[in-house]
């Protein structure tokens, strides 16, 4: 058999740098596959600690709250279908 291929969504911040929301008093909210953990290089490099990770795309950031690559080009996708949408019903 054939490989099948699926489209799948899912909610992310709607910011189009950073994996955060607008927030309240405590500060701001994350994306929900926006994590920090641990990077291993194998046994003859030390281990990196609170790496930040894009659990979505299994993509390694640079800083923290920054989008990987990925999620920034399917957010402009999204954005540019939306306002096709909303550009066919005026």
């Amino acid at each position: 058999m054939g490989e099948i291929k699926i489209k799948v969504e899912h909610l992310v911040s709607p910011e189009i740098d950073t994996c955060t929301y607008g927030g309240d008093f405590w500060g701001k909210d994350v994306c929900q596959y926006h994590t920090h953990r641990n990077r291993t290089h194998g046994r003859k490099a030390q281990m990196e600690r609170n790496v930040p990770k894009c659990a979505l795309f299994n993509v390694w950031l640079d800083k923290s709250y920054k989008k990987c690559a990925e999620c920034q080009k399917a957010c402009k996708e999204a954005w540019n279908k939306r306002a096709g949408e909303d550009g066919a019903e005026e």
